[in-house]
């Protein structure tokens, strides 16, 4: 069964319940792939870099993630067949998640005023929707919104819940071409449109609760108004926070009704800032996200030294058509140029003493005649990051991140995010309609906390970016920081990321995504997968740009603090070979920055096709690529999973161009996994299905595999049939039944697949699947010889550690690892450690594969960069068959640089016995390089009658837990927050090897079965907690913390290798009591 970890922040509402095609035969990868966060690991410096801002992500949680799946009703069900050719999906709540017609149109052509028409549709069409005719008449209005050039509209509607409006999703769009033909429908609306509960406490009372219970440190802040509303919310003092903060009365939508509920948004820091829903009646938590994405003047147009871009331009920061008033205007309207970089658009300060906001916005560049024409010396590189050098820097860079601010803004304002559409501009033109606010330029922190570099905030204050997108009508809040070289972290030249364009492009285009996909709000993207796009976007947007105005040819991001062929990522985006089915492929496991470069890759994917098609035309292609993208962001269902959004881009083609790109689409999203066969459960889902097929089913061809042993004969079953080159957390299409038979549709041309068994390790193979016709391939899998389930054992090993022995080398998966033990010192001082397996019988060998990939929490520079497969026949005379060597690019080891290796030997060896030697790993530093990490070695060859045996999954072990009261002051809060023990775990010192004496008065915690923290098991608690939360951790044998984070009952979290134990700590509340089960989901 598969495996998938909801990620708390999932808004339920707006999940779609998938029909699995090829998924009732697949099974998930060998390893769970649910989101774990590092807060204690020794790699956790590492972790917190690029373009990082997601550090508290595992904080956010939804109380609607266990609810109950709805099905649409028999009268659902009928009227949305009475839509004539319709393709419907739905949401868990029993309404329709999307509405389309592929190729054609829900109604014929209107001269209908745009917002009554979509109302009007609606209406006639209430009963597939499980609404009344007065639930569609109390629909508010939040978007109108008309696409550049194609005069098409998109009106998103709101439900009201006893005239209180919802404040997460609840989302209704229709989108009308300019014929008034209704394109499509999305949203994630609920069927009880009832309030439930009563607004019994104060806006002020709802934030203060909120706010005391984030920390012990706050247990006294008081809720003082100003009396001012921005954005719709209720103000309030900052009472010794960063920010004023906001509150504001909502419906909380759910499957029973609206709850009564205040909407708070909490900015604590700017990288610490989170939307809270809090029910009005109680105070307790419904919902919580973080808000915080991580990542004339003369300026860069790419950055200092690039080919293309790369000198200093004087740039004119004049009138434009999307910014009539020009860029240094602050009122937008007057034209009269201003002496300082602040405008209509943009606010870019220097921002030094925190690494937060311009707190010291009054830090700008000054020129009373608006010639901002600085030098840039470089100082802080030039000096490899002197104390104090990045000053000389200051103005040039506050200059440049102005200029980029305002370029970005009307890049995008052409493409249609204007003030209709949520942008950020501090006054906006009274033509654009109504709706809009304004009052929101973006504010951009230059250098930010450069002079605050304490131990606490080096994770913020170095190496990143990010950006806090607040709801329309509040400003946006982005920070660029220096970089510089981290050893055995971050191993990169200092820079200053203001004059990196990719990474400021990356960080606005969260403003535009936050605000504008499926109506906007704080449910536009709540959800991991729609996270993972949030950053893939980013990327996507600022490598467009770029070769757009023909300022690079290599599809990187952050070139200019990172690698130039790679940036900060894993790939050239070019070259990245991952699928939707390696969702989680990553070192850190599911994680919307490694995710987010599926995302990236297949829309980089999507445009290089476009550009074929032009002719080699890079304008014209990131123009159509840019509209395809965008359009299809409002047109989305909020929260949308990426298959919802590639069925939006398809949509958006249509409505644009026709059927003139479809089946380009289709090709390229199919080429990534994303076939019209591709399922998910819903947004949340890390162990999505992917599909390698189109929807014209004359496109395809089927693909049968017959998988036999090649060393004893007959069918091999359980083989999973893995699409593209990851094999650890990766999902595969199809597994081979009972008669070694798999099989699958696949888009006509070469794909390669990856297949991996027990005790017949991971292999490759390319096939040819031409269109329209079935083909048959019978693969002979020869059996990995160094595998315990084909009878070979580890007879010794120097050094390991308890929880990843040696054995987890030769297990047929890059899921484990073999560690070795700690030391005080450098591992590659020391004398290498070695591992023997004896084989079952005497073999001829000629391929070896060797993978170093990290298990997740575990330090990336301690993987070996060289190992040594050597043999023998008597276990005692050795020679080496083959020195596997990795290495990587600046600035520090990636997936790619550590995944499997295949090495066709010189010379075949006989062996009864083979030793492998981790001879030297990546760091050379005592903190992290201190261990060696091997995750698999394998070898084939020639050896007869093996017949490996398939392992029996672990039976589930469950036990009882109960807790007596809270104790908010115990965990980590706040991701950089220090890890507290509560007063259960304090009666742990002295006794670590046995469960705290006083378990249970604020924690309870579980001792894991043997074996289950080898990083494949999983734990789940179900039972309940009267008005309280909770967090739950894994704990090393040293009773140290691992990971962990906010959880819910109902909830199956992976257990990171090297856990001995898992601990349930209640914040608070009391009387908490539940089992606990430890599972291992093969």
């Amino acid at each position: 069964m598969s495996l998938t970890r909801k990620i708390a922040l999932a808004g339920l509402a707006a999940a779609m319940v998938a029909t699995p095609t090829l998924s009732q035969a697949a099974q998930s990868s060998a390893a769970p792939t649910g989101k774990v966060l590092d807060l204690l690991t020794s790699d956790r410096a590492s972790m917190l870099l690029p373009l990082g801002g997601e550090l508290h992500q595992d904080l956010a949680f939804d109380s609607r993630v266990t609810d109950a799946v709805l099905a649409p009703t028999a009268a659902q069900r009928r009227a949305a067949g009475a839509l004539r050719g319709a393709k419907v999906t739905w949401n868990r709540t029993g309404t329709p998640r999307s509405i389309t017609v592929p190729g054609g149109f829900l109604s014929g052509p209107s001269s209908q005023e745009p917002v009554d028409l979509a109302r009007g549709w609606l209406a006639d069409h209430a009963a597939a929707f499980g609404l009344s005719a007065r639930d569609i008449d109390s629909l508010e209005v939040v978007r109108d919104h008309e696409l550049p050039k194609i005069h098409a509209r998109v009106v998103s509607f709101v439900q009201t819940f006893g005239g209180i409006t919802s404040g997460f999703g609840a989302i209704l769009t229709v989108v009308i071409d300019k014929q008034g033909r209704v394109v499509s429908y999305a949203g994630d609306p609920v069927r009880a449109t009832r309030l439930q509960g009563s607004f019994d406490l104060s806006a002020g009372q709802a934030l203060q609760r909120t706010i005391r219970s984030l920390g012990p440190d706050l247990k006294s802040w008081t809720a003082v108004p100003t009396g001012d509303t921005q954005g719709g919310y209720e103000v309030f003092k900052a009472g010794g926070l960063v920010s004023t903060q906001w509150v504001r009365r909502i419906a909380f939508p759910t499957a029973a009704g609206g709850r009564a509920a205040f909407a708070t948004l909490v900015v604590k820091s700017m990288d610490e800032a989170y939307a809270v829903i809090v029910d009005a009646q109680t105070g307790k938590p419904l919902l919580r996200k973080s808000l915080v994405q991580h990542s004339e003047g003369t300026v860069y147009e790419n950055y200092p030294g690039a080919k293309k871009g790369g000198k200093p331009v004087v740039k004119s920061f004049d009138a434009t058509k999307a910014s009539p008033g020009g860029w240094v205007d602050p009122t937008g309207a007057a034209g009269i140029p201003g002496p300082t970089t602040l405008g209509n658009n943009a606010n870019a300060a220097i921002a030094w003493t925190v690494p937060l906001v311009a707190a010291d916005q009054y830090n700008r560049p000054i020129s009373p005649t608006s010639e901002f024409n600085y030098e840039f010396p470089d100082s802080w590189g030039s000096s490899n990051g002197a104390t104090g050098s990045f000053v000389a820097d200051a103005n040039a860079a506050a200059t440049n991140l102005f200029y980029h601010h305002n370029r970005i803004h009307d890049t995008y304002y052409e493409f249609g995010f204007t003030e209709t559409g949520g942008n950020f501009q501090l006054i906006n033109d009274p033509s654009s309609g109504a709706l809009p606010l304004g009052g929101d330029p973006i504010m951009g922190g230059a250098q930010s906390g450069a002079l605050n570099l304490t131990a606490a905030v080096l994770p913020l204050g170095r190496n990143n970016a990010n950006m806090l997108t607040l709801p329309d009508g509040i400003p946006g809040f982005t920070n660029m920081y220096l970089w510089e070289f981290v050893d055995d972290v971050f191993e990169a030249p200092a820079r200053d990321g203001d004059f990196d364009a990719s990474i400021i492009e990356h960080e606005y285009a969260h403003g535009l995504t936050n605000r504008y996909v499926g109506g906007g709000g704080l449910g536009s993207l709540g959800s991991e997968q729609s996270g993972a796009m949030g950053e893939g976007w980013g990327d996507f947007f600022a490598m467009n740009d770029l070769f757009r105005r023909n300022l690079t040819r290599t599809a990187v991001t952050a070139p200019y603090v990172g690698d130039p062929d790679r940036g900060i990522r894993n790939w050239n985006y070019a070259k990245s070979p991952a699928t939707y089915g390696d969702y989680g492929y990553d070192l850190s496991g599911p994680e919307v920055h490694s995710d987010g470069e599926i995302w990236t890759a297949t829309l980089w994917t999507l445009r290089t096709r476009i550009l074929r098609s032009v002719g080699g035309n890079h304008r014209k292609a990131s123009d159509i690529a840019q509209h395809l993208v965008m359009d299809a962001m409002p047109i989305s269902p909020p929260s949308p999973s990426m298959l919802d959004m590639r069925d939006a881009i398809l949509t958006a083609g249509e409505l644009r161009y026709g059927k003139k790109y479809t089946d380009l689409i289709w090709a390229a999203f199919a080429e990534r996994g994303f076939g019209a066969s591709a399922s998910t459960v819903d947004g949340a889902d890390t162990d999505p299905v992917p599909g390698f097929d189109v929807l014209d089913k004359k496109q395809n061809g089927r693909l049968t595999l017959e998988v036999v042993n090649a060393s004893a004969g007959g069918p091999v079953k359980g083989v999973r049939v893995l699409g593209g080159l990851f094999e650890g957390r990766a999902t595969p299409i199809t597994t081979t039944n009972a008669k070694g038979l798999a099989s699958a549709p696949m888009a006509g041309g070469s794909h390669t697949l990856t297949l991996q068994a027990p005790g017949f390790g991971i292999q490759r193979l390319k096939v040819t699947v031409p269109k329209g016709r079935s083909v048959s391939r019978t693969v002979k899998l020869r059996p990995n010889l160094l595998s315990e389930s084909s009878g070979a054992k580890v007879v010794s090993t120097s050094s390991q550690s308890d929880a990843l022995p040696a054995t987890n080398a030769f297990d047929d998966t890059e899921a484990t690892a073999w560690r070795t033990e700690e030391v005080d010192t450098v591992y590659n001082e020391g004398k290498p450690a070695t591992t023997v397996v004896e084989l079952a019988k005497r073999s001829v060998i000629d391929t070896v594969n060797v993978s170093v990939v990290k298990p997740v929490g575990m330090p990336r520079f301690a993987a070996a960069k060289q190992v040594s497969v050597q043999t023998s026949m008597d276990g005692k005379k050795w020679k080496t068959a083959q020195v596997a060597t990795f290495s990587f690019k600046d600035p520090r080891p990636t997936v790619a640089d550590m995944m499997m290796k295949t090495f066709k030997l010189k010379k075949k060896t006989k062996a009864n016995f083979v030793r492998v030697v981790p001879n030297k790993v990546f760091g050379d530093t005592a903190a992290y390089g201190n261990t060696a990490i091997v995750a698999e070695v394998q070898a084939f060859g020639k050896a007869t009658g093996i017949k490996p045996k398939q392992p029996k999954p672990d039976k589930p072990v469950t036990t009882q837990g109960s807790v007596a009261v809270g104790n908010i002051a115990q965990g980590s809060l706040l991701g950089l927050d220090p890890y507290r023990p509560g007063a259960t775990e304090l009666t742990w010192t002295g006794s670590c090897g046995a469960v705290p004496v006083g378990n249970g008065i604020d924690a309870w915690f579980t001792k894991l079965p043997e074996g289950a923290g080898d990083g494949l098991h999983a734990v789940t608690y179900e039972g309940s907690v009267p008005i309280g939360e909770f967090l739950t951790y894994a704990y090393d044998k040293d009773c140290q913390p691992l990971t962990g984070g906010f959880a819910l009952f109902g909830e199956t979290a992976p257990i990171p290798a090297g856990a001995a134990y898992v601990g349930f700590l209640l914040l608070y509340g009391g009387g908490a009591s539940f089992d606990v089960t430890i599972s291992e989901p093969r």
